[in-house]
């Protein structure tokens, strides 16, 4: 037999249910969970890389330009300066003029009509002019192929760079389409082969591709996976870079010397490979300049490390310091400016006035004009990033997945934290505190923590799931502590029935027999836990058959039928309650029996009438109730019950005039008598509810606890 203060707990079901706290916290994991599985799939990550890189470069905003890297721009104003000259080279500022004694092929400068078709005696000449300024490295982002229609100038080309001895050439990267046996198309990339005399005297050739898995470049290769020429431009222009390096190197380390008639780039493929198969230990104290090991160390970071690297883009187009292809030519202040020492010289198509269709890209910084990032801006950022390890950092997926785990669930707890509006702002306070956190670490670290992902979804989440798991709480336990007219109209934003006007009603009061004694002789805990038990039994059967229980009145209950919304047949509906509750309390007392425990009797009144439904008290606090003389009354028939049914051995049901009446015929009454009810003038007859054979309708209210 199960005991009292078990069964107790039993039909207290809901009231006991799974504590707040679990369910929250259950709640808070499950959306956290929820970010860690999406974490790990691709369109979390393109989401990261397209909008969330956007906010974190956005709110650190521009960074100082790179020192020792500049870029001279070919662009529509240089073509137009040059359009400008006079028909007589003799008449031609200096050193163009000098270069075209010097080389010749440069007389239809005045005429050219695209950026594209500029002489290879041009940048024969500028090639000149920059190793006059002393640029330690001259890398061209532009192609010369073997077209026999641009052949003139190629020779005066090939001598200006094998005397400079360190020009990096690109080798453009193309993409065929061919079809497979199965007859599908598939992508191959080749490379179109420079011109060989150029080539031969190049220190190195290499291409320079761009990965784009959205709608922005982030990335670049180091060494391409498929390309036959893996290694990229600006991991060449920094080998070219550190030659000077690796040479003075090689003879502290005894290194083979390449075969004579190596050219450079074998030369210097030759010197990295020894490089990277030498032990740090023994070249390190060989370079006391930090500057050099830096660089040195750079060499091996970009062929050792990842394939693919991540932009730290310094600011919009044109950041990085770039003077114009005619300064440098025409001689002017600007372009007579001299480099710093060791500065690497980037050459190709840069303009920040105008969109440069076939060689610039998306990136975050770019303008809303639609002035992209030049090719030749992006390889500059890069041999400036990979030289001074300046790339940016992601983290593992590992790190990843826990963040947003971490993020989901905090962020879910704080908004079911305290009230509503604390709620709130304490998660607010969070994603405020976590944009901070990334946008520091972005700045300082260049670290890559996700945004997308905890602010644009996991945090509208938890506003949203725990806002609703509020509303079902609220709801809960609203139901619990008013009746459920109050409770529905409440959660719908009303205010609650307001008293006013009658309606018709049926209303009863319990009370058991000897509370007072049994209190006395009982723990105050499991004098609780028996009320409990009684009172979930009786709301049980007032609900059965449609009604509400107003108020509990220590051992005893209000409930009415009824109402402005209620049935016609309330006092009906009263009396199979009354029923109901004293079948169920006869097999409630048989097993109490069983358990060696007194049973419980009980005093019920019911009386039918017009009465007020609603609130009632001050404006800052009130309750729900019944008010009016069938109220009353019905209290007052609960009290006879005292002295008319001492013999009642379960449940003593009393029922005034009006409820008698308007039962019906599907009950039997027995009259007790005509009374003066306490505080009413009319005398009442007052009826015995007669419930023979109705056991086995008490089956319909179990006896467990509510489900």
């Amino acid at each position: 037999m199960m005991p009292t203060d078990a069964r107790a707990r039993k039909h207290r079901g809901s009231a006991l249910a799974t504590p707040p706290k679990i369910r929250h916290t259950a709640l808070a994991l499950g959306i956290g969970l929820l970010g860690a599985v999406l974490s790990l799939g691709e369109a979390a990550h393109r989401a990261e890389e397209s909008w969330g890189l956007l906010a974190l470069f956005g709110l650190r905003g521009p960074q100082p330009p790179p020192e020792g890297v500049e870029i001279v721009a070919l662009d529509e104003a240089s073509l137009a300066r040059f359009r400008e000259l006079p028909a007589d080279p003799d008449r031609w500022p200096e050193p163009l003029a000098s270069c075209q004694r010097r080389t010749g092929g440069l007389e239809a400068l005045p005429s050219l009509h695209g950026i594209d078709r500029l002489p290879r005696a041009l940048h024969a000449c500028l090639v000149d002019t920059l190793a006059g300024l002393g640029a330690a490295v001259v890398v061209f982002d532009i192609a010369f192929g073997t077209d026999p229609g641009r052949a003139a100038g190629t020779d005066a080309l090939a001598r200006a760079i094998a005397t400079h001895g360190r020009v990096v050439l690109l080798a453009r990267a193309r993409r065929l389409w061919r079809g497979d046996p199965a007859g599908e198309v598939l992508p191959r990339d080749e490379i179109a082969p420079v011109h060989p005399a150029l080539a031969a005297a190049a220190v190195a050739v290499a291409p320079f591709t761009l990965p784009r898995t959205g709608p922005r470049v982030h990335q670049v290769w180091t060494r391409h996976p498929v390309l036959a020429e893996p290694v990229q431009l600006p991991v060449r222009a920094l080998e070219a870079r550190a030659l000077p390096v690796l040479e003075r190197l090689a003879g502290s380390l005894g290194w083979p010397e390449p075969p004579a008639a190596l050219p450079p780039a074998g030369r210097l493929a030759t010197r990295v490979e020894a490089f990277l198969e030498s032990d740090p230990v023994r070249w390190r104290p060989l370079v006391p300049d930090p500057r050099e090991r830096a660089l040195l160390e750079a060499v091996r970071r970009s062929r050792l490390g990842p394939e693919e690297i991540w932009l730290d883009l310094y600011g919009p187009p044109g950041t990085i310091a770039h003077r114009s292809l005619a300064d440098l030519l025409l001689g002017t202040v600007e372009g007579r400016r001299p480099l710093a020492p060791g500065t690497v010289v980037f050459v190709g198509p840069f303009d920040t006035r105008a969109t440069l269709a076939a060689d610039s890209f998306p990136t975050v910084y770019s303008d809303p004009r639609g002035i992209d990032t030049a090719g030749v801006e992006l390889a500059a950022t890069a041999y400036a990033n990979l030289r001074d390890g300046r790339l940016l950092v992601v983290p593992s997926e590992a790190a990843r997945v826990l963040l947003v785990l971490a993020f989901g669930t905090l962020a879910t707890l704080l908004v079911l934290r305290g009230t509503l509006l604390r709620g709130l702002l304490t998660a607010l306070a969070l994603a405020f505190a976590y944009v901070a956190l990334a946008a520091a670490a972005f700045a300082s670290q260049r670290l890559w923590l996700p945004l997308v992902l905890p602010l644009a979804l996991l945090l509208p989440l938890a506003l949203l799931l725990g806002q609703l798991a509020r509303y079902l709480g609220l709801a809960r336990w609203l139901g619990i502590y008013t009746p459920r007219p109050v409770s529905a109209e409440l959660l719908r934003g009303g205010t609650g029935p307001a008293a006013g006007g009658t309606s018709p009603v049926s209303v009863m009061f319990t009370d058991i027999v000897g509370s007072t004694a049994l209190a006395e002789t009982l723990p105050p805990a499991t004098f609780k836990a028996r009320l409990d038990a009684h009172f979930t039994l009786v709301t049980r059967a007032v609900g059965a058959t449609g009604g509400e229980v107003v108020e509990f009145l220590g051992d005893g209950l209000m409930a009415y039928w009824g109402g402005p919304r209620g049935a016609a047949d309330h006092a009906a509906r009263a009396c199979r309650a009354a029923l109901l509750i004293a079948a169920a309390l006869e097999r409630d007392n048989r097993e109490r029996e069983r358990a060696g425990e007194p049973p419980i009797r009980l005093r019920i009144g019911i009386n039918s009438g017009e009465a007020t439904v609603g609130n009632l008290g001050a404006p800052e606090r009130g309750i729900f109730t019944v008010i009016g003389d069938a109220a009353n009354a019905a209290q007052r028939i609960e009290e006879l019950a005292r002295a008319l049914c001492p013999d009642r051995p379960t449940a003593a049901v009393l029922v005034g005039e009006a409820t008698r009446a308007q039962a019906g015929p599907a009950f039997a009454f027995e009259a007790v008598g005509e009374f003066e009810l306490r505080g009413r003038a009319r005398r009442e007859t007052v009826f015995r509810l007669i419930a023979p054979g109705t056991v086995a309708e008490a089956r319909a209210v179990p006896l467990g606890g509510p489900s």
